[in-house]
């Protein structure tokens, strides 16, 4: 028996050589199962569309001010009615301030984006 063979057969790489093996099929077993892959030919599921009740804003009003303002700004209680030519007046600006920080008794909805703020500005100004 050669010097090289003696020494691989006493040596630890020959008996940790199984069990590296095993470890190895394991892995690329383990990692081959994972994750079950999609096919790639298969037409999406189609998503139904939005639903756009009336113009742009409205959805939004009747969620963040009518409960407040009443449905077509006609007020509620202590809430005053919208006045559509004060608004019409006042220009966009100070619109967009009221709606982001509040005025008054109103909370601010500064949570809103640019251009939910721009469509309710717009909702309001056709009331």
């Amino acid at each position: 028996m050669s010097r090289l063979r003696r020494w691989f057969a006493s040596s630890l790489a020959f008996h940790a050589f199984p069990v590296l093996l095993v470890m190895a099929t394991t892995v690329v077993v383990l990692v081959g199962c994972g994750t079950p892959t999609t096919n790639s030919t298969a037409t999406p599921a189609p998503q139904a569309p939005a639903v756009v009740n009336g113009p742009p804003g409205a959805a939004l009003y009747t969620k963040s001010c009518a409960r407040c303002h009443g449905s077509s700004g006609q007020g509620k209680g202590s809430t005053p009615k919208l006045d559509t030519v004060r608004l019409a007046s006042l220009g966009d600006q100070p619109l967009r301030m009221a709606i982001a920080y509040g005025k008054g008794e109103m909370p601010g909805f500064g949570g809103l984006s640019d251009a939910q703020v721009t469509e309710l500005i717009s909702y309001l100004k056709g009331l």
